[in-house]
């Protein structure tokens, strides 16, 4: 069995494990030694096919001393292996990202949608500082830099070659919300971003207008991403929590919030100058949060 029909924890549990091989300096054929494993049976574990056992996973931690919080945290992803779907609950950064991440290196073509916020593979730095001090959920100030470090590196993946397409619709309020507040330059460089990315040839940019009143992602934020390699996958995510969905009928009636968006949303070109008309009448020095021109 293939990549394409592995599921989310499976290949988690394969990420996991090579990293901890890494951590120990092990490569497979060195951990195949130590077991007296052939080397195609890590291999399958890695690619996350059908057949990782329980009772491999025990052997593999006890021979590596991986014990405690750490063990359990791999223990769990055992569970239900070819199930389709997967809840990740974090309580740290690195647990948040990591395996939204794995799936955004691997995507051939993300589709994505945001009510309220910029998009984090579209964020500037400042826009995510502000964004994250803002939402007052951080208990240190290393997690803000760490976090903002987090999001900045994932969007190395918009350049990775060969190049993927990203699909990015957001909505106007998200332009309008005034994040960083008085610092007027925080939306500004955000939307100036906005404006240089959106010229990107794998990287489209549409804005979904206030007029429009009621629009097909009422329900809410989400991203699909599809692969090569596995099934497509619709990614959720909330305060605690990242919810990734792969059963057809789940990501298929995600495509059809994005078929139904693509009729709705203004164009490419429309959208880059609502993008720049915002810019100047909301965040320019020349003009106050109601788009009046100050004298």
């Amino acid at each position: 069995m293939d990549d394409r029909y592995s599921t989310v924890r499976s290949r988690q549990l394969g990420v996991r494990l090579r990293e901890l091989m890494e951590e120990h300096h092990w490569g497979v054929r060195e951990m195949a030694r130590r077991l007296d494993w052939p080397p195609t049976r890590i291999s399958n574990m890695f690619n996350a096919r059908r057949g990782s056992k329980y009772i491999d996973v025990v052997k593999m931690l006890t021979l590596m001393g991986v014990i405690g919080d750490e063990a359990a945290e791999v223990y769990a992803l055992c569970d239900d292996l070819d199930e389709p779907g997967f809840l990740e609950t974090y309580p740290n950064l690195p647990a948040q990202v990591k395996t939204l991440v794995w799936h955004e290196e691997r995507a051939t073509a993300v589709a994505e949608f945001q009510s309220v916020i910029v998009p984090g593979l579209l964020q500037t730095a400042a826009y995510a500082r502000a964004l994250i001090n803002e939402t007052g959920n951080v208990p240190r100030p290393d997690d803000v830099d760490e976090r903002v470090f987090a999001r900045m590196s994932r969007q190395v993946t918009l350049s990775k070659q060969p190049l993927a397409a990203f699909e990015f619709f957001i909505h106007e309020f998200a332009l309008r919300l005034p994040v960083g507040g008085a610092d007027r330059s925080v939306m500004s460089g955000q939307l100036h971003q906005l404006l240089q990315l959106s010229v990107r040839p794998n990287l489209s940019i549409r804005i979904v207008p206030s007029e429009l009143g009621g629009h097909p992602a009422l329900a809410g934020h989400f991203k699909l991403m599809d692969s090569d390699v596995y099934r497509p996958v619709a990614y959720l995510d909330s305060e605690v929590s990242s919810l990734f969905l792969e059963k057809p009928e789940e990501t298929n009636a995600y495509r059809d919030v994005l078929k139904r968006l693509r009729r709705v949303a203004l164009g490419e070109a429309q959208s880059r100058e609502l993008v720049a008309s915002l810019a100047t009448q909301l965040y320019s020095p020349g003009a106050d949060q109601n788009g009046r021109r100050l004298a």
